[in-house]
């Protein structure tokens, strides 16, 4: 069976007024079911309060976002009240009581990552509140509770017939304890101001959790540790020695992720952005690369203490091996070796983005993303300085030519709106709001550029277009998946609400045909996109009538 490592956003579980608690689904996300791993988040708006509760896991909770306040009542001890803010990390072993509340007009986010090896579902939490409609206290008889906490009916019939709420609720003309500072020795670490395990100029900085700065870690049994990787900076490939999974949540930006398997197969390779998840099985390679604005991530480890082996930079495995066994095992002569062991002297675990700017090319290759958003004549100067780049060089040539043989005489603005309304033939997106921005659709012969930050929904919009055309039309999508985003899932929920069909066998022959009229792409790098957009060229013409070949670029 594959391996689905794909990063996955958390969803909503409950909430009302006073926030909402989030969690990742195993049935999403497999690998927590795999690995024993829980993931869910909270959120608390102004006012709100998250019941005591107390979870079936070993956790660590870690503040993504605000200030706050936290209860923790440890087993058989008394209860400690914590100010808490972002940054901070707070290792809750079995049978720990917590509460949490925001009184502050900005959001409160905590991030809970923990071991589910002996919960009540394996990847998945279980939480037990002792008050709320869903708590404790409700599951007991009136006479249970009396005579467990030597009360009257009257006053137990009062106690449980006020608690309305489930998990979270919004507080109003209550005063809650003091948090107390001294409270958080022992108890807490912030990640933001710890003294730094790992700090390399223009690379990134990195903060462990474990037991030498965090004892109760050693009684969660997991590690933890802050990366904050500088913009187009690269993380090295590297993996865990000691058997531990690394369970990875986004916390802001964006980047690039591969992840090496058994065989050298890679089983990854996608984006990743603020909100994400994504888990790297046990001896799994994992490197990262950041987008320009740097990437930041909070990873558990199912260790205390964890060990991780690095395979490039300064410290990298390879620079222990020596010159004579390199050689054999590559198969190469003894310049190519020594070229390789020259590189990466001075650079341990980040490795800064190259000199030329946060454009790379190596090999003659350049990424996808590179060749979209940097100006042709940039690029093309980039490649002139790497004698290995003649490919590269000659596809600009071509792209450069193309754009010349189909320039057009001048046109003024009128003429253009002209041309546009009148032969231009428009394909709805699906969406009445974009549709009436882009003047009734995406129009024929034309490019449309949708743009906006992490998780806006363009994904979306690109397969609620593809599922769209593929239906109403019965036309020809071609899908360029750049991000390893393409989901056929969600385009499958698409058809059946735009053909109303359900999913029986008529549903079915629809939801084929429609698929098989949806041609998907995986395209990483430019040369990719040159071959296909030349096997397009040759091979849409004879499949598809001209009148029904419509063309969607997902970049």
């Amino acid at each position: 069976m594959e391996l689905d490592l794909s990063p996955k956003l958390a969803k909503k579980v409950y909430g009302g007024d006073g926030g909402s608690y989030f969690a990742w689904s195993p049935s999403e996300l497999p690998m927590l079911r795999e690995g024993n791993i829980g993931a869910a988040k909270l959120a608390l708006e102004k006012d709100g309060f998250a019941l005591p509760k107390y979870s079936d896991s070993n956790q660590v909770a870690y503040v993504l976002q605000g200030t706050g306040v936290v209860g923790i009542v440890l087993p058989e001890k008394e209860e400690k009240v914590l100010p808490v803010k972002k940054g901070d990390a707070i290792a809750l072993p079995f049978g720990v009581v917590t509460w949490w509340y925001n009184k502050e007009d900005t959001e409160f986010v905590v991030l809970f990552l923990g071991d589910t090896s002996k919960a009540h579902k394996r990847g998945e939490f279980t939480d037990f509140y002792l008050n709320g409609s869903n708590a404790i206290f409700t599951g007991f008889s009136t006479e249970f509770v009396g005579r467990a906490w030597d009360l009257e009916e009257s006053v137990v019939k009062t106690l449980v017939g006020k608690q309305s709420g489930k998990g979270i609720v919004k507080l109003s003309g209550v005063t809650l304890p003091e948090p107390k500072k001294e409270h958080r020795d022992g108890m807490t670490l912030n990640c933001e101001e710890a003294p730094l395990d790992v700090d390399i100029k223009g690379g990134g900085r990195v903060v462990v959790l474990n037991t030498k700065n965090l004892p109760l870690v050693g009684e969660v049994g997991l590690g933890a540790d802050l990366v904050r990787l500088d913009g187009s900076a690269m993380c090295s490939p590297g993996f865990s020695c000691d058997s531990a999974l690394q369970v990875t949540y986004i916390i802001r930006g964006s980047g690039r992720v591969q992840v090496v398997g058994v065989d050298g197969k890679r089983v990854l390779e996608t984006t990743i952005k603020a909100g994400n998840l994504f888990i790297v099985p046990r001896f799994f390679v994992v490197s990262k690369i950041a987008d320009p604005e740097g990437l930041e991530w909070f990873s558990i480890i199912t260790t205390p203490n964890p060990i991780f082996t690095h395979l490039a930079g300064s410290i990298g495995c390879w620079k222990a091996l020596s010159p004579q066994v390199l050689q054999a095992a590559f198969n190469v002569d003894s310049e190519t070796e020594k070229l390789f062991r020259s590189k990466r002297t001075s650079d341990a675990i980040f490795f800064p983005p190259p000199k030329n700017g946060t454009l790379e090319i190596s090999g003659g290759r350049a990424p996808m993303e590179e060749f979209l958003i940097h100006d042709l004549d940039e690029l093309a100067g980039a490649a002139q300085q790497h004698p290995t780049c003649e490919k590269l060089k000659q596809g600009i040539t071509e792209v450069l030519s193309t754009i010349d043989s189909q320039h057009q005489p001048w046109l003024n603005g009128m003429e253009l709106l002209d041309d546009v309304l009148h032969n231009k033939h428009v394909l709805s997106t699906g969406c009445e709001g974009i549709d009436l921005l882009l003047g009734g659709g995406l129009r024929e012969g034309q490019v449309t550029e949708l743009v906006g930050p992490s998780t806006s929904g363009k994904t979306q919009v690109c397969l609620l277009s593809a599922a769209n055309v593929a239906t109403k039309h019965m036309g020809t999508v071609v899908y360029l998946d750049t991000g390893n985003s393409f989901s056929p899932e969600r385009i499958v929920h698409f058809v059946g609400d735009i053909s109303n069909h359900a999913f029986d066998q008529a549903g079915q022959r629809v939801f084929q045909k429609v698929m098989n009229n949806i041609l998907c792409h995986h395209v990483f790098d430019i040369f990719t996109m040159f071959n296909l957009l030349h096997q397009l060229e040759f091979s849409l013409p004879s499949q598809v009538d001209i009148t029904m070949r419509h063309f969607l670029s997902h970049l």
